[in-house]
């Protein structure tokens, strides 16, 4: 499997919380917080959906049973991350962002922390060791 267009995703994924990050340090909302929150989402979203389809169902076809259950645990995780990430997005609106400016930083450090923690994790245990395997010469296809 090519994992080059995951690996691309997360660094646009990390690049666009870095500016979130950024724009929740200041103790003003500057302009532009809420295109960066739903750029965050979109890129997640179509991550998430890519892993799905495709990067989860080959590792779980895998011979190696060490590869089939870290997939299987970080596709329980991803679930999870995503649904508080969906909870997130529901919470905040910009009419609320504008108003409890303070919380709405606080409370984006911490899936900002959650989703970082989660790619540095996905990097390390799952795409560097796929990257050996059998399947790394499947083509990986953009999803609609």
């Amino acid at each position: 499997m090519d994992m080059g267009e995951l690996r691309r995703q997360h660094e646009e994924i990390s690049l666009t919380a870095r500016q979130l990050s950024q724009a929740v340090a200041e103790t003003c909302q500057p302009s532009g917080v809420g295109r960066l929150r739903w750029q965050l989402a979109r890129q997640l979203m179509t991550h998430l959906a890519l892993e799905d389809r495709l990067l989860y169902p080959t590792l779980s076809r895998s011979a190696d049973a060490q590869t089939r259950d870290l997939a299987a645990a970080l596709q329980r995780d991803t679930g999870a991350l995503a649904k508080r990430f969906g909870a997130y997005m529901t919470r905040w609106s910009d009419d609320r962002i504008a108003r409890e400016w303070s919380a709405y930083c606080a409370d984006t450090r911490l899936i900002l922390k959650a989703l970082t923690e989660r790619i540095e994790r996905e990097d390390r245990m799952l795409y560097r060791p796929t990257h050996s395997l059998s399947t790394r010469n499947l083509p990986l296809a953009r999803p609609a």
